[in-house]
């Protein structure tokens, strides 16, 4: 299966397994970038690094937040860039109201 057929938690798993082992990183490599989605489909973010990360999350759209914290898809991305201990902790971080968006940005202090 080429890369642009798979489905993108498909890609972001695939990745994460040639992780296991391997360092934090800084930023992720051109392409591999977090894409915060409306429920929709309309892209309304991304992100490279945690500092951009948790810039969008600041900013964008609360129904993108939802979208991705109910469906666990910060957390496959966090593992990615070697950060497990946030992507276990975002995992617990779903709802319906602005204190997911709340308990996601404390993540960064």
């Amino acid at each position: 299966m080429q890369l642009l057929e798979m489905e993108p938690m498909q890609f972001v798993k695939k990745e994460m397994g040639k992780m296991k082992g391997k360092k934090k990183v800084s930023e992720c490599e051109p392409g591999k970038e977090f894409v915060f989605r409306m429920p929709d489909g309309r892209e309304v973010g991304k992100a490279k690094d945690l500092s951009e990360f948790f810039s969008v999350v600041k900013n964008a759209p609360l129904s993108s937040i939802l979208y991705h914290a109910n469906g666990e898809h910060f957390s496959p991305w966090l593992k990615m860039l070697g950060q497990q201990n946030l992507a276990e902790k975002i995992k617990s971080f779903k709802g319906i109201s602005e204190q997911v968006r709340e308990n996601i940005l404390k993540l960064s202090k």
